[in-house]
């Protein structure tokens, strides 16, 4: 099963980040000012998400869950056959200095588009990605910078201003509807 969905103005802090000394000053900041802030259930560390924002989530149920390398490596061919489909050319790796780097990060011309998490449980497993289609990607790297800045981080949890992208900036005549149509499409062949 997939779902594609969109989100209004949010933050979602993984565990590591809710545990940084000023984090729930932060998260009362960020929700005085009308963002929705939610604990991750996967793994990773804070996402910014905005109307901009598409998320894709594949869940398995039973016995015959793919493991959890099998389980992002499906993740990122699904988004990176998708982003080909619209005639960019991604490349899986982590982004260092990225919103929650890791070693699945999708990135076209060095910036980081795409993020994945996984969330599992005994016969459940959920591989989850965001997909940064429209907006632009330095306004999201402030906000998560503001949000580690009052949480107390320590200079090395910083983001570095340049390393994420939206879709629309790399590509300017992608939407929403071409992103949510490409990956459907893929989606439709599992």
């Amino acid at each position: 099963m997939a779902r594609l969905w969109l989100h209004g103005p949010g933050l979602v802090p993984g565990m590591r980040d809710m545990r940084l000394p000023g984090a729930e000053d932060a998260v009362r900041h960020f929700r005085s000012l009308g963002y929705e802030v939610h604990l991750r259930s996967s793994g990773g560390r804070l996402v910014v998400l905005d109307e901009g924002v598409l998320n894709v989530a594949i869940a398995y149920a039973g016995e015959d869950l793919p493991g959890i390398e099998p389980g992002f490596q499906l993740m990122a061919g699904v988004l990176a056959t998708a982003l080909g489909d619209l005639g960019l050319d991604p490349a899986v790796g982590e982004v260092a200095g990225s919103i929650c780097a890791g070693r699945y990060d999708l990135a076209v011309a060095g910036r980081k588009v795409a993020g994945l998490s996984q969330r599992r449980r005994r016969n459940f497993a959920l591989i989850h990605a965001f997909l940064l289609v429209e907006g632009d990607g330095s306004s999201r790297e402030d906000i998560a910078a503001s949000f580690y800045r009052l949480a107390g981080a320590s200079p090395e949890e910083g983001i570095r201003r340049g390393t994420m992208a939206a879709l629309r900036e790399l590509r300017h005549d992608v939407t929403l509807a071409m992103a949510a149509d490409a990956l459907m499409q893929v989606l439709t062949r599992l």
